[in-house]
């Protein structure tokens, strides 16, 4: 793509939905588990290695963005891994079997993560992409808020786990369509002769340090998010108001990624990012004490506000660090293995009875994610003294 067409109010429009659904599972994924362990009988470490699967396929697909994200027509893809990816849903509904199940969910993981790759690398080329990572959030967030707000009353109730699924597979073919409004693909090439941001040297370490970063933010926000249902439950709380509590708790993201799109870059990523942590850090001094559905409402609330505003500023930081354009994509399998890991450790830590030391485990992750971009920052600097920084301001 050029500088002339790569902000296009139809690309823009293309990735934000190709990222909508990609990273589908993961908004309803609470709802996912809990249903799942409901319907079909499924202990709590079954749950969260539903989970851990899930994001195992996700992560791999990705892993190995670098080679293939430039060289593939995105739109194809795109299609191709939509499709894959409601066969792979489609089998935890048609099969009662919990391999069948695992399965199934790994397929689609691989599939939703090959989407969610290109709609991340499409709104990467943009000049101003904390913006539309801003917006990419938002339309995340409301997809879930849609489908969690909903689900419980008109579909699960009805026709329970299964509902759920075809639910899920019919919102991928609704969304579709917009995908053939992508671009083919390719390297971001410039109109102009002059030097740019991206002529630059990426330094590597600066953008390890950045998807390490990544990876420990989304690890930490995931064991909260993927048990958050669950928690509820362990308080005794009525499911119904538990059910709408999340669906509000997405409402909550899409007000963080909101004030992502109303800044924009105006304060930098790195000060954001630490609101975002101090946010998550207050979530989880609340849930501590939640003796009070209140007080575990404000929680959790709390816990996705800094997921809408942090990780627009987490893969923005990636996408500045990023001079060469190819890197951006591997924010995807580092949150990925974020979320892998996540259900897991949290299903294990839970299945001793209580969750205090999932709650521990959220905060000393997110604790070693800020670190990380606080170093990532300190060394891109360090790397401006020596290399002089460009002077095209229209430079990504």
């Amino acid at each position: 793509m050029t500088d002339r067409n790569r902000d296009a109010a139809t690309i823009i429009v293309a990735g934000v939905v190709a990222s909508a659904v990609g990273i589908l599972f993961y908004n309803v994924m609470p709802l996912y588990l809990g249903t799942a362990q409901d319907f079909r009988g499924l202990s709590t470490r079954q749950i969260g290695l539903i989970g851990t699967v899930f994001f195992t396929g996700f992560t791999l697909t990705t892993a190995v963005g670098f080679f293939w994200i430039r060289r593939f027509d995105w739109k194809l893809t795109s299609v191709g891994a939509a499709l894959t990816a409601a066969a792979g849903l489609s089998a935890g509904a048609v099969n009662d079997s919990y391999p069948v199940l695992l399965a199934g969910v790994f397929v689609a993981g691989g599939a939703l993560s090959m989407i969610y790759g290109i709609g991340t690398t499409v709104l990467g080329d943009t000049s101003n992409p904390a913006r539309w990572y801003g917006v990419k959030i938002s339309a995340e967030a409301l997809t879930g808020v849609v489908l969690l707000a909903f689900l419980p009353a008109l579909v699960i109730s009805r026709w329970g786990f299964a509902g759920f699924i075809w639910a899920m597979v019919a919102t991928i073919f609704v969304l579709l369509p917009l995908f053939l409004l992508l671009p083919k693909g390719g390297p971001v090439t410039e109109d102009s002769g002059e030097q740019t941001e991206q002529s630059r040297t990426t330094n590597r370490l600066a953008v390890g340090l950045a998807l390490l970063g990544c990876l420990l933010f989304m690890c930490g926000e995931s064991v909260m998010w993927s048990f958050m249902e669950r928690l509820g439950n362990s308080g005794g709380y009525d499911p119904v108001a538990v059910g709408r509590l999340l669906a509000i708790t997405l409402v909550f993201a899409l007000t963080g990624s909101f004030v992502a799109v109303g800044i924009g870059d105006r304060f930098g990523s790195l000060i954001p990012l630490i609101v975002a942590h101090t946010c998550f850090f207050t979530a989880i001094a609340t849930l501590s004490r939640a003796d009070q559905f209140s007080a575990y409402a404000a929680g959790a609330c709390l816990v996705m506000f800094s997921v809408g505003l942090g990780v627009t500023y987490a893969v923005t930081t990636a996408a500045e660090l990023d001079h060469d354009g190819r890197y951006v994509v591997l924010t995807v399998p580092a949150f990925g293995v974020g979320m892998a890991v996540a259900p897991g450790v949290a299903g294990w830590l839970a299945s001793g009875g209580g969750f205090a030391p999932v709650l521990i485990f959220g905060a000393f992750s997110l604790i070693g994610s800020l670190v990380a971009f606080i170093a990532a920052a300190v060394v891109e600097r360090r790397t401006a003294l020596v290399v002089p920084a460009p002077t095209n301001d229209g430079a990504r």
